[in-house]
C-alpha cells in the first residue's frame, strides 16, 4: 500500500518527502510512515472538534498538511513537503489510499479491547470477596476504554431503596460518597431503572436524566468534580439474575466527546460478563457453605458436559438436570416436536405454539418465566432453550417452593448445554438437507444419461420406475425464525408416516419443502399421492401452520425428475394464485395450466369486461350474469338452462339476445362463444381471487 501511495504522489508531484500521522483522540499523534529525513512536529488542529470533513492546512509555503477524518474518532494526517493545491478529487483519492491505516488502527484497537476484556474477566471471576470484586470491576472497566477517563461504580441497596457509591477511580472527590440516588433519579437512577446503557454526548441528553436529582445530591455531585472538563459519558447497568444490581458510569475527560456506540457495546459486553462474577460473589457472601456449592456447580457442569460430549442426546441431559435440581421437569423439543415425558403435554396446559409466543414476548436476556399459583403456593418455571434468537425448546418445572440459587445455576448451565445439543441436531439436519438438495439438483439437471442412471440407482430408481415430484411451501405469515425447525419436523413426520422406500428424497430450503415420491407396482394410480396429501392437514393442525403444495404427474425415464419438478412448481404457483390451502396435482389443473403464470389482475380485468356490463344498475332487475353462467354450465342447452333458472324458454332467449346486444357478441360466432365460455370458467375457477 505504501508503495502505491508513494508512486501516486510521485506521479502528481515528482519526488517529494511526506509523513503520515494517526490519532484516535485528536490530541495524541503517532508517526506511522515517513519518506525523507526531515524533522517535524506532530500535527495540531485549532478548529472545533471533532472534524467531520477533510481539511487542508498550509503550514508554510512548501509544506501542506491534510487531515482525513474516519469513524471512531480516528484521523489520519499526511504532511507533504512541497507546494501543492489539493482538489476535492485529490482528497477523495487520499482518503481511499490511507483507509488501510484506519482499518489497521481499528483492528488494533479492537484487539486491545478484546485482550483487556479477556484479562479483566479472568481477573474479576477469580474474586469472591464482593467489596474487593467491585473495586476490581471498576479498574478493569477503565482499562478497556482507550481514553483518559474517570469511573464510578454504584450498587443498589434494597434496605434503603437507593444506589450508593461502591468504588471510584480517578480524581472523583469524597462528596459523591454521601449521595443516595433512588431508582429513576439522575443518570444513575435512570440507568438502573431502565436496565439499558446510554451514551451522553451533549448537554441536552445529560439534562434529560439529570434534572430530577434532589438538591442535596446535586450539591454533593458538583462538589466531587468539575464536570465542565467532561466530553462524554457512558452509563451501563450490570444485571444479576436478570435484575439491575449495579450501575457503571465512565466520564471521558476532555472538551471533545470521544465515546461512540461501539464503546457502549464494549462496556455492555464487559458488564454482561461481570454479572456472572457478581452472582458468584453474592452467593459466596450469602451462603455459609459456598465452597461446597461451587464444588457442586462444577460437578453439575462436568456431568452435563460429559453427557453432551458422549453424544448421549438431549433426553439424557434433561434427566441428569432433573436429578441435579431434585425435581421432575418437562422438556419440549421444538425440532422433533416431542414432549418428554409425553403425558406432560396434557398436564402442563401449554402448547408448542403458546410457548413460542411466550418466548417472543420476553425481554432478553430475562429468559426465565415464573408463574405463581393462586391458592396452592405452587410455582411453574418456564426456561427457553434458545440460540441466536431462535427458540429450540423449553424446560417446564413445577415446584411448591421457589428455585434456590444453586438450582437456578444448574438450570442455566443445563439450558446452555441443551441449546448446544439442539443446535447440533438442527445443524446436522440442515447439512443433510443441503447435501440432499445438491444430489436432487444433480439428478434434475443431469445431461448425461449414463451419469443420471448411475446416480439415480443409488436411491433405487431404474428406467421403469415411476416417480412423482412434490413441492410444499409455508404460508407467508409463518414466522421466518421457525422455518428451519418446522422443515426438519415436517420431513421427519413424512418419513415416519409414508410407506418404506416411498420417500427417497425430502429436504427443506427456506419456505419450500421438496419431496420425491417413488411408486412401486403395488401402488394403484393416484393412491400414493392421495396418501401423501392426506397426511398434511393433521401436521398443519398440530403445528398451527398452513401449507400450499403441488404434485407432478406420474413420470419415468431420464427426464422424469426435471419435468416433474417443473410441473410441481407450476401446480404450486397455481395454488398460490388461487390462495387455496392444500395440494393439487398437475394433471388436475386442466385448462388452467394456460393461466398459471398469468397475473391475477389480468384475469380479473378479463372477467370484468364480460360481467360488469351485465350487472343491472341500481334499482333495476336483471339476472343476465346468472343467465350467462347457467347457460354455459348447461353446455348451451336452452331447455336445460331455462329449467334450471325456472323461467320460460322464450324469456331465456330474450335474455340471451340482450346479453349479445350489450356485449356486442354473438353466440353463433365461435370466437365470441369461446371468449364467453372462458370468462365463465375463470369466474368459477378463480372465485377466491
Amino acid at each position: 500500500m505504501n508503495g502505491i501511495l508513494h508512486k501516486i504522489l510521485q506521479e502528481r508531484l515528482g519526488n517529494c518527502d511526506y509523513e503520515v500521522w494517526i490519532s484516535s483522540n485528536w490530541a495524541d499523534w503517532v508517526l506511522i510512515e515517513a519518506i525523507g529525513r526531515r524533522e517535524s512536529t506532530p500535527p495540531s488542529f485549532a478548529e472545533p472538534l471533532p472534524l467531520q470533513h477533510p481539511k487542508v492546512e498550509r503550514e508554510s509555503e512548501d509544506n501542506v498538511l491534510v487531515f482525513l477524518p474516519y469513524n471512531n474518532n480516528i484521523c489520519v494526517a499526511i504532511r507533504v513537503f512541497k507546494k501543492w493545491e489539493f482538489s476535492a478529487e485529490d482528497l477523495v483519492t487520499l482518503s481511499s489510499l490511507l483507509y488501510p491505516y484506519y482499518t489497521e488502527a481499528v483492528a488494533s484497537k479492537n484487539e486491545r479491547a478484546l485482550n483487556e476484556i479477556m484479562n479483566s474477566i479472568r481477573d474479576v471471576t477469580q474474586l469472591l470477596d464482593l467489596n474487593e470484586l467491585l473495586g476490581r470491576i471498576l479498574v478493569s472497566a477503565l482499562s478497556v476504554i482507550p481514553y483518559e477517563c474517570i469511573g464510578v461504580l454504584w450498587r443498589y441497596d434494597p434496605a434503603i431503596d437507593a444506589l450508593t457509591v461502591k468504588a471510584r477511580a480517578g480524581e472523583m472527590g469524597e462528596g459523591m460518597l454521601r449521595m443516595k440516588l433512588k431508582p429513576g433519579e439522575g443518570i444513575i437512577g435512570n440507568t438502573f431503572k431502565r436496565g439499558t446503557p446510554k451514551l451522553y454526548n451533549g448537554l441536552s441528553t445529560v439534562e434529560d436524566d439529570f434534572g430530577n436529582m434532589t438538591l442535596d445530591n446535586k450539591y454533593h455531585l458538583n462538589s466531587a468534580y468539575n464536570f465542565q472538563n467532561i466530553g462524554s459519558i457512558i452509563s451501563v447497568p450490570i444485571k444479576v439474575e436478570g435484575q439491575s444490581d449495579c450501575v457503571l458510569i465512565v466520564y471521558q475527560k476532555g472538551r471533545v466527546p470521544l465515546f461512540t456506540e461501539s464503546d457502549v457495546r464494549l462496556l455492555q459486553s464487559f458488564a454482561d460478563q461481570v454479572s456472572i462474577a457478581i452472582t458468584n460473589a453474592k452467593l459466596y457472601e450469602n451462603l455459609s457453605k459456598q465452597n461446597a456449592t461451587l464444588m457442586k456447580r462444577d460437578e453439575i457442569h462436568s456431568s452435563l458436559m460429559r453427557l453432551s460430549l458422549q453424544n448421549k442426546g438431549a433426553v439424557s441431559i434433561v434427566n441428569e438436570l432433573a436429578r441435579v435440581i431434585g425435581v421432575p421437569m418437562t422438556f419440549v423439543d421444538f425440532i422433533d416436536n416431542e414432549w418428554i415425558p409425553k403425558r406432560s403435554k396434557i398436564m402442563n396446559g401449554w402448547t408448542a405454539e403458546s410457548l413460542r409466543s411466550l418466548y417472543e414476548s420476553l425481554h432478553h436476556p430475562d429468559y426465565l418465566t415464573c408463574i405463581e399459583g393462586e391458592a396452592d403456593r405452587s410455582y411453574q418455571y418456564l426456561y427457553p432453550i434458545a440460540s441466536a434468537n431462535q427458540c429450540l425448546g423449553y424446560l417446564i418445572i413445577q415446584m411448591n417452593t421457589k428455585l434456590e440459587p444453586l438450582q437456578l445455576i444448574a438450570l442455566e448451565q443445563g439450558g446452555s448445554i441443551l441449546a448446544l445439543e439442539l443446535m447440533r441436531k438442527q445443524s446436522l439436519a440442515e447439512f443433510y438437507f443441503k447435501k440432499t438438495q445438491q444430489f436432487f439438483n444433480d439428478l434434475r439437471l443431469s445431461q448425461d444419461s449414463e451419469d443420471y442412471w448411475q446416480k439415480s440407482g443409488e436411491i433405487g430408481i431404474i428406467p421403469s420406475t415411476s416417480i412423482v415430484v412434490g413441492l410444499l411451501e409455508f404460508a407467508e405469515w409463518v414466522n421466518p425464525s421457525t422455518l428451519s425447525a418446522l422443515s426438519v419436523q415436517l420431513v421427519a413426520y413424512l418419513r415416519e408416516k409414508m410407506p418404506t422406500g416411498a420417500l427417497p428424497i425430502a429436504f427443506g430450503n427456506e419456505r419450500r419443502i421438496t419431496v420425491l415420491l417413488m411408486l412401486n407396482e403395488s401402488h394403484k394410480s393416484g393412491k400414493l399421492e392421495q396418501q401423501f396429501s392426506a397426511l398434511l392437514p393433521e401436521w398443519e393442525h398440530r403445528n398451527h401452520v398452513k401449507l400450499l403444495g403441488g404434485l407432478s404427474s406420474v413420470r419415468s425415464g431420464v427426464d422424469a425428475i426435471n419435468t416433474g419438478y417443473q410441473e410441481a412448481d407450476k401446480a404450486l404457483a397455481y395454488q398460490k394464485t388461487r390462495g387455496e390451502q392444500g395440494t393439487i396435482r398437475y394433471t388436475d389443473i386442466g385448462v388452467n395450466r394456460l393461466f398459471i403464470r398469468q397475473p391475477v389482475e389480468d384475469l380479473n380485468a378479463f372477467m370484468a369486461e364480460v360481467f360488469e356490463p351485465l350487472r343491472p344498475a341500481k334499482g333495476q332487475t336483471g339476472g343476465l350474469e346468472e343467465t350467462l353462467m347457467t347457460y354455459m354450465a348447461c353446455g348451451g342447452s336452452a331447455v336445460q338452462a331455462a329449467a334450471t333458472l325456472h323461467i320460460h324458454i322464450n324469456t331465456l332467449y330474450q335474455r340471451i339476445h340482450k346479453i349479445e346486444e350489450i356485449l356486442g357478441m354473438s353466440l353463433s360466432n365461435q370466437e365470441h362463444l369461446l371468449h364467453l365460455q372462458l370468462a365463465c370458467y375463470l369466474k368459477q375457477t378463480y372465485r377466491s381471487s
